[in-house]
């Protein structure tokens, strides 16, 4: 399924990089324009969507403690693994020499 899913991608992708090209060498006069505005109008309709958010917090020293205090136990956990295997036993090659 996932073949399918990247050929299908690719196909179009591919497609859309080349009909500009194809469609220019099979008539000269043909307008192309079309197919290079398409992104340029989205970009457009993003900028006028654009808002400015101000984003207001307030620290209340009281609450905090309760809030963080599961949040600092799990920060100490440490990693242990028993599958842990060291690559840097595998890798036999001497260091560059320096000119």
């Amino acid at each position: 399924m996932k073949p399918k899913i990247a050929l299908f991608f690719t196909i179009l992708f591919v497609g859309i990089i080349i009909t500009p090209t194809v469609v220019s060498l099979i008539d000269k006069n043909q307008d192309i324009t079309i197919f290079f505005e398409l992104n340029e109008e989205e970009e457009n309709k993003g900028q006028k969507a654009i808002k400015i958010f101000a984003l207001k917090t307030q620290v209340n020293e009281y609450n905090t403690s309760i809030f963080f205090k599961n949040i600092q136990k799990k920060k100490n956990v440490r990693f242990k693994s028993k599958n842990y295997i060291s690559e840097f036993s595998k890798i036999l090659t001497p260091p560059p020499e320096l000119l």
